[in-house]
Parts: structure tokens; C-alpha cells; sequence
């Protein structure tokens, strides 16, 4: 505590060896020479005002930055008004919210030009600004000093401006100003806040935590979290300060950027992945144009197939039964069948990433059927499980087949049929313990896998995508027809 209060003596006493700085009677003429130089704009001066010292002057323009639009050109709307002391009553505090350039008393010697956004609150001689650029004329006496989110800058009587970027996280809005606050600086904690201070006459104390800079007139400085840096002349101190704001803005922005970035690139995925569906639907169009044309030609008078081939409803299985016929379509059993080239998913409407959920969904339609077949198999032919293996998923039905065909030809070619009968809806399935003909717990575990297939498939793409999937001919799939069961009606009849 000792400590802190001999750093605030040694302050105070180095402030107090500041000799006042008393405006010499031609300080406005000065200060708008300053604020022209450091611009780059001349203008012809008022005759009345500066006849001598302008007389031959030639006007030039060029832009001007926040030097002239903040700090100079408060000084340029000002000077005339600075080159008395500031007089009417005083205003001991107060606050300012700038939705235009405004003007105000602060205390009872200063004056401040707020550029739009701009405020200030005030106590006496204290000032918070917690946002935007102010211009400020201090009248010579006791210590004069303004707070920002970045630092302090402390004056006896001098004409210098603060730019602050980065605002304060804590609104300086309602309710009184404790002055202890005032005192200490404490505006909201913004840890990221920048402080610029332009210095055109006097001297100014710039100082952060312990750190502090002395600037004279024509000097700049900046504040921030990494202390108190002197910036050389106004016009070049502008320039670093403006780029350092940019390099933090540019800094914050980053997770943004790369977050967008991702949302580009799943707009292009889905772009295209959308563009290649609209050519996959143009070519189906036309085979199906195709297709009703010869359908019509025939002549037949029955309703055009629009479905799939094997993308068969209750009717089409009832029609199946009639002839004794089941027929179903199997995803690969075969893994060499399972990848597909980046190319081949471009050409079914897929995006890239989408082969990794081709290739589980076919895994698992693999395992259920195989899970159910390798046993069946293996007691058909009395083999071991290992010579199964090597016989495969593929061969496996025949074998089935052919060795239910021998035991009892009636009972299978019945079943063959019942399955048909149980698919169209004529017949309940068989309760999970029931015992039944392997043909027919053959052909039930078939008939149901592109089924379960397309449920996997859903998960990763939809419903309607998943579907589309499953019937398209650009898949990896295995399409059977079997023949021979027992005919029923009519179709026996025949």
C-alpha cells in the first residue's frame, strides 16, 4: 500500500513541475496552421481573420483521415472559440452521448468536440470516454484527466484528441458516476480496447498500469494491453494505430471466417451433389418415356408399370403367387462389390464422403443374411462351417434348394409358393419358434433383405433417398427369379 502511494506522490509531483501552458495571443492562428499541415488541406484563409498570415495561399485537397474528420477538424470548427478562455457557467458533471458532432463544456475549463458515437462522462476534472474520437481544448490549471478502456491521459492545460477502438464490455449508461470509479478507471474491463492520443499543443502523461509516455506537441501515442507505445509524429502515428485496429479485427474474425469457409464448402457439396441428381432424373425420364411408348404400342390395355422392377407392392406378389414365382433383389453379399469411385457416387447424385455409408449399410446387410444362411447351408449339404465359408453367400441358396427338392419336392414347392402368398398379404408369416420348409425360411430371409437394406440406408440419407438407392440399377445388387412353385387360380388353371 506504501508502495502504490509514493508512485502516486512521485506522479503527482512530476505533473505539478508543468508549467502551465499559457496560449499566446495568436494560438488560433497557430492551431490552424498545425491542423493544415498535418491534413495536407489548404484552404484560402478568411481575409478578415488571416489576411497576412494566408494571403498568397493556392487550395489543395486531398483525403483527409481521422486526424482531420475526428480530432482536426474539431480543432478547424474550434479555434476561433479556443483563443478565449472557455466562459458561461460550468458544468461540474455530466455526460454526452454524440449522435451528430457535438459540443460541450466539461468542468470548468475544457471543451470537447464529440464525433458521432463519441461519450464522455465527466466529474469535475475527471472524464471517463468510453467511446469514440473526441478533440478536447483544456484551459491551463490543476490536472485535467481523461480515462479510456485502453489507459489514462492526464494534462494541465494543453489541445489534444483521443481515438478509442474496441469498446468497453460495461456500458457507461445510467445512473450516477461513483468518482472512485471515475478515479481508478474503471469502465467495464475491455481487454481488448485501443487507445489513440493525437497531442497539437501543450503536454500530455499517456500511462497504462505503471507504464507511462510524456508527449509534447506533434507527438502521438498508443494504448493498449501490451502498455504504452510513442508512435512518432500524428500522421504516421495514425497509420500504425489504423493498422494494428485492422490486425486485432482481422484476429477476432478468424473462427468466423473458418466456420463460413466450412459452410461454403457444404454448399458446393450439396450443390453438386444436387446438380448430378437433376442429370440422373433427366436420364430416368427419358428410359421412362421410352418405356410407356412401347408399353402403349403394345397394346394390351393393362395400367404402365411406373415402379422399379423389384420394387414390388402386395399386388405385384399376388400376381407372383398365381404363377408360383418369388423374386427378390439382394444387396451384395460380396465385399469386392462395395466401393464405390468417387466418379461412380457422382453419377448417382452421392457426394464423396457419402461411399463410407454405402459401404456399412452393405456390411450389415452382409452380416444378417449370411448370419441366417451359413447354418441352413451347412446342414443341407452336412459340410462344416469352414467349407461353407468357402462355398459363399452367392452359391448357398441353390444348395438350399436343391437339397429341400430331394427330401420332399411337394413341401417345397409349396412353401415356394407360400412365400409368395405371405409378401402379397394372403397368409400370416410364420410365428419366430415356428418350425418351417428351408425353402420357405430361405426365401423369407431374401425377400426381406433389400428391405432392411433400405431402413440402413435412411439413416445416413432419408426415407426417399434411400429408396432411390436401393432400386437403382447403379448399385451393387444380386436379382433372382425363381420358378417352379405351385400355381394358384386361374394361372393353375393354364
Amino acid at each position: 500500500m506504501s508502495d502504490e502511494r509514493d508512485d502516486q506522490d512521485e506522479e503527482k509531483l512530476r505533473l505539478d513541475e508543468w508549467e502551465p501552458q499559457v496560449p499566446s495571443v495568436d494560438f488560433a492562428e497557430k492551431v490552424l496552421a498545425r491542423v493544415r499541415s498535418e491534413a495536407g488541406e489548404g484552404a484560402n484563409a478568411n481575409a478578415n481573420a488571416n489576411a497576412n498570415a494566408n494571403a498568397n495561399a493556392k487550395t489543395r485537397r486531398r483525403a483527409v483521415r481521422w486526424g482531420v474528420g475526428a480530432a482536426v477538424a474539431g480543432a478547424l470548427a474550434l479555434a476561433a472559440t479556443f483563443a478565449l478562455r472557455v466562459g458561461g457557467s460550468p458544468h461540474g458533471h455530466g455526460e454526452a452521448i454524440a449522435k451528430d458532432r457535438t459540443e460541450v463544456s466539461i468542468g470548468t475549463r475544457a471543451r470537447a468536440v464529440l464525433e458521432p458515437g463519441a461519450q464522455v462522462k465527466w466529474d469535475g476534472d475527471d472524464v471517463v470516454q468510453a467511446h469514440g474520437d473526441v478533440f478536447y481544448r483544456v484551459e491551463p490549471g490543476a490536472r485535467f484527466r481523461v480515462h479510456t478502456p485502453a489507459g489514462d491521459v492526464e494534462v494541465k492545460g494543453t489541445c489534444f484528441a483521443v481515438k478509442i477502438r474496441g469498446e468497453a464490455s460495461q456500458e457507461l449508461e445510467g445512473g450516477d458516476m461513483q468518482k472512485r470509479d471515475v478515479k481508478s478507471g474503471v469502465i467495464g474491463g475491455a481487454l481488448t480496447a485501443l487507445a489513440f492520443v493525437a497531442v497539437y499543443e501543450g503536454k500530455v502523461a499517456v500511462s497504462h498500469a505503471r507504464e507511462r509516455a510524456d508527449l509534447g506537441a506533434g507527438e502521438a501515442a498508443q494504448i493498449g494491453n501490451d502498455g504504452v507505445s510513442k508512435s512518432g509524429s500524428l500522421g504516421e502515428g495514425e497509420k500504425k494505430f489504423d493498422a494494428k485496429v485492422a490486425a486485432n479485427a482481422a484476429g477476432e474474425t478468424a473462427p468466423l471466417a473458418q466456420a463460413n469457409e466450412n459452410l461454403v464448402a457444404q454448399v458446393s457439396e450439396y450443390r453438386a451433389r444436387l446438380e448430378a441428381i437433376a442429370t440422373q432424373k433427366r436420364e430416368l425420364e427419358k428410359k421412362l418415356d421410352a418405356t410407356e411408348k412401347k408399353l402403349a404400342g403394345a397394346g394390351d390395355g393393362g395400367p404402365i408399370r411406373t415402379r422399379a422392377e423389384y420394387d414390388l407392392n402386395q399386388e405385384d406378389w399376388a400376381e407372383l403367387a398365381k404363377k408360383g414365382q418369388v423374386k427378390y433383389r439382394v444387396p451384395c453379399l460380396n465385399a469386392s462389390g462395395w466401393d464405390f469411385p468417387a466418379s461412380k457416387l457422382n453419377e448417382m447424385g452421392l457426394a464423396p464422403g457419402d461411399g463410407a455409408a454405402l459401404k456399412e449399410a452393405y456390411q450389415r446387410s452382409h452380416d444378417r443374411v449370411w448370419k441366417e444362411l451359413r447354418p441352413m447351408c451347412a446342414a443341407a449339404i452336412g459340410a462344416s462351417q469352414e467349407v461353407i465359408d468357402k462355398i459363399g453367400a452367392d452359391s448357398c441358396p441353390h444348395l438350399i434348394y436343391d437339397a429341400a427338392l430331394k427330401v420332399d419336392k411337394e413341401a417345397t414347392t409349396e412353401a415356394h409358393t407360400q412365400v409368395a402368398e405371405i409378401r402379397a398379404g394372403l397368409r400370416p408369416e410364420p410365428a419366430m419358434n415356428e418350425k418351417m420348409n428351408p425353402v420357405m425360411k430361405l426365401f423369407l430371409v431374401l425377400t426381406s433383405a433389400n428391405k432392411a437394406f433400405e431402413n440402413d440406408l435412411a439413416k445416413s440419407f432419408g426415407p426417399e433417398e434411400a429408396h432411390r438407392l436401393t432400386m437403382s440399377e447403379d448399385m451393387c445388387n444380386s436379382n433372382s427369379r425363381w420358378g417352379g412353385g405351385k400355381k394358384r387360380g386361374e394361372a393353375e388353371k393354364k
